[in-house]
Parts: C-alpha cells; structure tokens; sequence
C-alpha cells in the first residue's frame, strides 16, 4: 500500500494539516497506553501499595519520553529542513545518523538507569514501603530504553516527510499488545508488578522492530539500510544543536511535573495515587496537544528548508485553532464527567477525589498550553532550539519551582499546588508567542 506523505510547503493549510495531526494524536495516544494501561490494571486488580509502584515512577518514565521525543525533533526538523530545500543525499545520511545515535544513546541511558535506580526513586521521595517493587518496575522499563529512543528517532523521519499513518499503526498495534500482555500477567499469571513491567519491555520491542521494517520499505522517501548506518558528524552537530535543547525542554517540563510530585509524596500514599491519576487523565489532553506540536514543527521546518517564512506566518495560526479546538473538546468532556473518567483509571473512592479537585484547577486553562506547542514549535524549526529551551527554564522550571515552594509552605494541601500550572502555560505561551513573531517577521524581511 502507498504511503500518504504529505508536502506542506504548497496547497491548502488546513485539510493537510488535520490530516497529518489525526494519526499522531491518535499515535501518541497509543504510545500512553504502555504505561497508562498499567496503572489501570494495577489499579483495579492489585492494591494501593502497588498502584503507587507504578505510579511512583509515572514522572520519571514521562521525562524519559519527552527526551526521547523532544531530542527525536532534532531529526525531524533536520529531515524536513533538508526535504524542503531537495537535497537528498543529506535527507539519506541524516536518517542514518538519528537510527545510529538513537540505538547508541539509548543503550548508555539503559546502562545508568540499571546502575541508579535506587538512588533515583530516593530522590523522588519515594516511600520505603513502595520503593521494592518500584525499583522492579523501573528497572525492566529501564531496558526498554534502547528500542523506545530508537523507535522515536525512526518515527521522527517518517514525521518529518509527511507521513504520520505509520507511526500511527505501529503504535495502534502495539497498544492493543500491551493490554494483552498486561491481562496474561496481571490477571490470568499472577506476576503482579513484574508482569506489568514485562508487559511494557515487548510491547516497546515490538514497536521498535516494527519501525525498522516500516524504514526498510522500498516505497519510502527514503530508504534505511543497515549496512549504511553510521554517524555523519556535521549532521549529528546538527540534529543534537537542535535536539538537545528539545529534548532538554520537555525533560525541564517533566521535572518541573516531578517536583510537584516530589512535594506531593510528602503527604499519604492516598494523595500520592491521586496525583498518579490525575498525571494519566491530564495526558489525555497532553499528549493531543503533543502531536499538535509535532505538526507545528513539521510544517514550519519543511518551510523554512524552502524559505517560504510567510507560509509559516500563516500556518502557524491555522496550526493554532485546530489545536484549541482539539483542547477545548478534550477537556470538556473530562470536566463534564470528571468521576466516571478517572474511575477508568482507578476505582479507589478517596483516590479519585483527589484526582478529580486537582483537574477542577487547572484542566479549564489548558487551552492555553496551545500556544506553547505551536509558537515553541515554530521556534526550534527555525533553528532557535536553545532559545526555547532557555525560556522552558525561566518559566516552567524556576517560576513553577519557586511557585511551588511559596504555595506548600502557605497552604500544605495538594489541591492548591495545581494552580502553578496555569500561570506557567501563560507565561511561557506569552514569551514563546512574542519571540516566534519576531524571528518569523524577520525572516519574512531577510527574504524579500
């Protein structure tokens, strides 16, 4: 079957934009599954105690993932730059050098993790009573880590020439593995925390194996071949130039998530679940708005390869009001029906009382987060990776921080730590938006 890739550097925004988004949306959607399906099965046939397992981690895991896929943009942007401006020799080395880097990587952070799982869940503020079947947990997705950053810079390539459906069926299909996986050694084999883990470990290999074919393919822009994977240096400079400060940023946005965590496990392991909760029912929204972003930079990097900087002006607002929209119906809905939603995921009454007053807060403003995605986007595509990253500091590390800090030591209840997410998404979407106006007016003026 023919592959749909997409050129976003002529034509129509909108249509191709909504038809580029849906596949990602409902992608990364499935790639929550690996861990969100565990807490659902643990939650429902297994205890408090071992719920927290699992959930004691939650941060940590989405740090890893937002790594993996923010340093996987480096390659996206690079491609896609290199796509637009129709140098194909380059489009073949870069794939090459991210599935290399990609594989190397991910095996030296599976070897540190392995090392420091302990002192890592200690540092979380795990609780001892926990923190046993924590480390079995964290330890096993830990060795999933080579085929989860691999996997991530390979759909980053398919991504950045327009063709987000595979990256889609992929992760459909590993999804609907891992619930299996999960009732075979949750409920029909006892393992319990193992068995999630084991769980997690084949479906992320599958998903990981299944890219690699799908790169292999003929039919493909470009084709991967192993025999050619190496490491072109000019392009690794700037895949990570461009990478490293994304991948940076989303894990300073999930760190800034595990500080809240860290001050939350300070209180009983009740609200500790709750938190777990209202994390995996907020990815519901984040995760859309993730592949909202995706598009943003794929649209803009393809452009800026063509230097056609007043599509990108454009773009980016049309980018904008299908991901407010995404936002708005997504929230809605959890606002509207709040209990049946987080009883998905949990059927622990106290549990979800605390879940459901941490999304009252802060799920009505995450419209705002929008802009964050799309103008951060638009940012790293132009080629100020480290700008974004140096913004993502400012406000969602060390305002939410300091944020944090001031509210616990006033009020020292979980319910008013969600209030420092608003104001952070305002703030940064405020900067983002000012910076993205200016770089791309004076594209526009460099250009004419």
């Amino acid at each position: 079957m023919k592959k749909k890739n997409i050129d976003m550097t002529q034509g129509p925004i909108a249509l191709p934009m909504i038809s580029f988004m849906l596949p990602l949306i409902f992608g990364s959607l499935f790639q929550q599954l690996y861990n969100t399906v565990d807490f659902i099965f643990v939650g429902n046939y297994m205890d408090d105690i071992a719920a927290a397992a699992v959930g004691a981690s939650s941060s940590l895991i989405a740090c890893l993932v937002g790594f993996f896929t923010g340093a996987s943009v480096g390659a996206s942007i690079v491609i896609s730059r290199k796509i637009g401006a129709k140098i194909q020799e380059d489009v073949e080395d870069a794939l090459h050098t991210a599935a290399t880097f990609g594989l190397i990587f991910g095996l030296a952070l599976m070897v540190i993790g392995l090392v420091f799982c302990i002192p890592i869940l200690n540092a979380l503020n795990t609780p001892q009573n926990v923190i046993n079947e924590a480390s079995i947990y964290l330890r096993i997705y830990m060795i999933s880590l080579p085929f989860s950053f691999t996997y991530n810079m390979l759909t980053g390539a398919m991504r950045a020439w327009g063709d987000s459906n595979t990256p889609f069926k992929i992760l459909a299909f590993c999804g609907f593995l891992n619930v299996a996986m999960d009732y075979l050694f949750i409920v029909i084999i006892p393992l319990g925390v193992l068995g999630v883990a084991i769980a997690t470990l084949i479906s992320q290999g599958v998903s990981c194996m299944l890219a690699v074919f799908a790169s292999i393919r003929k039919d493909n822009p470009v084709v991967l071949c192993v025999k050619k994977l190496h490491i072109r240096m000019d392009l690794l400079k700037d895949i990570l130039y461009i990478g490293l400060p994304a991948g940076i940023q989303s894990v300073i946005i999930t760190f800034s998530n595990m500080m809240v965590q860290y001050h939350i496990n300070a209180y009983e392991s009740v609200a500790m679940a709750g938190f777990s909760a209202y994390y995996k029912v907020e990815n519901l929204i984040y995760i859309p708005l993730m592949a909202v972003g995706q598009a943003a930079t794929t649209f803009c990097g393809q452009n800026a390869g063509a230097k056609n900087y007043k599509r990108i002006q454009k773009g980016r607002y049309v980018i904008l009001a299908i991901g407010i929209i995404i936002t708005l119906l997504i929230s809605g809905i959890i606002l509207l029906f709040p209990r049946q939603v987080f009883g998905f995921f949990i059927n622990i009454p106290e549990v979800v009382n605390v879940g459901v007053s941490l999304a009252m807060i802060s799920f009505p403003f995450y419209w705002v987060y929008t802009f964050l995605e799309v103008f951060g986007g638009s940012i790293r595509a132009l080629g100020y990776s480290l700008t974004s990253m140096i913004v993502t500091i400012a406000n969602i590390c060390v305002l939410r921080v300091a944020l944090l800090t001031i509210i616990d030591n006033t009020y020292h209840a979980v319910q008013p730590l969600a209030y420092v997410y608003p104001i952070t998404w305002a703030t940064t979407s405020l900067c983002f938006f000012i910076i993205s106006t200016v770089l791309v007016n004076k594209k526009i003026k460099e250009n004419n």
